[in-house]
């Protein structure tokens, strides 16, 4: 034990560092700031001895050998007791001098020209707290964290050991991110602001959200739905049927009391499920809890975008939303992922598919006069102008009485709000075809 010692101080476990300051009464005990990097090169010109040791108290230095004193080629070697899942361990014996001579050129541990890994040593690591989490309280726990680190876990735990070597980061276990390890930070609505992150691509546990079948009596929804059940046969998804609810707010909010999980699929009477659509799509935990809108074909107007397709709903925020906008599931924080979910059968029968391209149609022009984009644009020149196919006349006739409506009202938004339940849009369809 002739060697200085440097003991950085994570203040995780009192009875280690007793023990190492009683085998090291000189030791220059610092708490942890920055980084290894940061620490040792704040101390490496006090150091008086050919090696010093690095210690912490994160890992249990019981029994391990302090007199340890390198052979003569491995002189020049950091050597690094390691743990398991952690390369660049929380111990090591370093070469005083050829680490002074490196150290400008030093920004990693693995950057040091030559390291000896003891990985065979069997050392106790002390893990960072776990905490359980769900999609829509993770945000909350990491702002109200007090702890340096905490492993944060949806289902099952995976205990994360970070490298101090460099920058805290926020360690991602998996590759639906359902084990995460958060350091202490000022993050405000999401951890994507908080930088830098490490992504670790380890298999994930399965997510299986409840799905809701959506229906008013259509013409074709008894067929849909046997698809569905036929589709859900092997998978461990429940099923909930959402039916005869009117207005659509209260129709969404119903699907959202009947589930049992955080979010919720939203399959609506007129889809026929794509057949590899999984049902298995995790919300991404760096983000806000939010909606995700899958993609839809449709066969009128041969183009596959968002419209009509199965939404996976966050429960919480379904059942807050006022139901005051234009669009429901837009009026909230959403993203588009470009799945395809489903075929849309609005064009089977006349009057869903009037109601279905009226309001479509309404929404597009609204937006094209409020806030115009490419996109937008070309969505709505397909609806004004669908192929000679089955639907395509009702397709029409609902784009002339959509723009004469828009214009009369002078895109009003009261008046556009009115095309938000289907029973005015069925006036509008009776007094056409009556």
């Amino acid at each position: 034990m002739a060697f200085d010692c440097v003991f950085v101080d994570f203040q995780k476990n009192k009875t280690v560092k007793e023990r190492v300051l009683n085998q090291f009464p000189y030791a220059r005990v610092t708490p942890f700031v920055g980084s290894y990097y940061d620490v040792l090169r704040s101390f490496i010109e006090d150091i008086r001895t050919e090696f010093f040791w690095l210690v912490t108290d994160l890992v249990d230095t019981t029994g391990f050998d302090f007199d340890y004193i390198p052979e003569q080629h491995e002189q020049q070697q950091i050597h690094v007791w390691n743990v398991v899942d952690q390369k660049e361990g929380d111990l090591m014996l370093i070469p005083t001098k050829e680490f002074k001579k490196q150290i400008e050129q030093l920004k990693f541990l693995r950057d040091f020209k030559d390291i000896n890994y003891h990985n065979t040593y069997s050392i106790a690591y002390d893990d960072w707290s776990s905490a359980p989490f769900t999609f829509d309280n993770l945000i909350t726990q990491t702002q109200s964290q007090k702890e340096k680190y905490v492993n944060y876990y949806y289902e099952t735990p995976h205990p994360i050991k970070p490298s101090f070597w460099e920058d805290q980061k926020l360690y991602v276990y998996d590759k639906h991110r359902l084990n995460l390890l958060v350091p202490k930070s000022t993050v405000k609505e999401e951890l994507y602001e908080y930088s830098p992150k490490y992504f670790l691509d380890n298999s994930s546990d399965p997510i299986h959200f409840d799905v809701c079948y959506i229906h008013n009596g259509e013409p074709q929804a008894e067929d849909n739905l046997r698809s569905l059940k036929q589709h859900l046969k092997d998978r461990p998804n429940k099923l909930h049927v959402i039916a005869g609810v009117k207005g659509r707010k209260e129709a969404y909010q119903t699907a959202a009391r009947a589930s049992n999980t955080e979010y919720f699929y939203a399959v609506f009477a007129k889809l026929k499920v794509d057949k590899d659509f999984a049902f298995d799509f995790v919300p991404d935990t760096l983000k806000s809890p939010r909606h995700y809108i899958f993609d839809c074909y449709n066969p009128v107007i041969d183009y596959t975008y968002g419209h009509q397709a199965i939404i996976l709903y966050n429960k919480k925020l379904t059942l807050e939303n006022d139901g005051a906008g234009l669009d429901f599931t837009l009026a909230q924080k959403h993203d588009h992922i470009p799945l395809l979910s489903a075929e849309t059968t609005f064009y089977t029968d006349p009057r869903v598919c009037y109601r279905t391209a009226f309001r479509e149609i309404v929404k597009l022009l609204y937006n094209k006069k409020l806030k115009p984009t490419v996109e937008n644009n070309f969505i709505l020149n397909k609806w004004l102008n669908p192929d000679i196919v089955p639907g395509a006349s009702y397709v029409l006739a609902a784009g002339e009485d959509a723009r004469n409506f828009v214009e009369a009202h002078n895109y009003n938004f009261d008046a556009m709000f009115e095309s938000y339940e289907w029973e005015f849009v069925d006036r509008l369809y009776d007094l056409r075809y009556s």
